[in-house]
């Protein structure tokens, strides 16, 4: 390691030149920080550039498929399951859309986005998802989030679970 004493300064140096060469190294440093920020700056534009570019395809690729189904009477479009139905109604919330902004995003009429919301606040979710038959086992989700369970925290619960794959 090099030594860290200090080196003297030539005794003839001014006042004037001592406070200068405080000054050029104050200014080289303030000039290193600045290319810094401005290097950190120019990959954080970069950055944001390229999240902008990869929002706008979706978009574009959203408009393209909306005025395609916009040319389908509302009446003849294929219905939302009740699972999407739910999932609309959670992105208007999440959203903090209007029933007039949400049918128009989904293009389904408002008096159903107003009917939907009616179901869910006088029956709760299963007014609004209903079941053909009743549901025997879990989904597949439940299953794997069970067997990661096991796997990532094999100490908790007191009863064992089968991470056995059923089908």
């Amino acid at each position: 390691m090099p030594s860290q004493r200090s080196v003297p300064l030539p005794r003839g140096w001014s006042k004037h030149v001592k406070s200068s060469l405080l000054h050029a190294i104050s200014l080289a440093s303030v000039a290193l920080t600045v290319a810094r920020s401005r290097h950190a700056r120019s990959r954080l534009q970069t950055q944001l550039d390229q999240a902008e570019n990869e929002i706008a395809l979706p978009k574009k690729e959203l408009a393209i498929k909306d005025a395609r189904w916009g040319r389908v009477p509302p009446r003849r479009r294929p219905h939302f399951t009740p699972i999407q139905r739910m999932c609309i109604l959670q992105v208007k919330v999440a959203r903090g859309w209007s029933c007039e902004q949400a049918a128009e995003v989904f293009m389904i009429d408002e008096q159903t986005m107003r009917s939907w919301l009616r179901r869910v606040d006088e029956e709760g979710e299963g007014g609004l998802i209903r079941t053909a038959e009743p549901v025997n086992k879990f989904p597949d989700f439940v299953r794997y989030l069970v067997r990661q369970l096991k796997v990532l925290m094999p100490t908790m619960g007191k009863a064992r679970i089968d991470i056995s794959p059923r089908f």
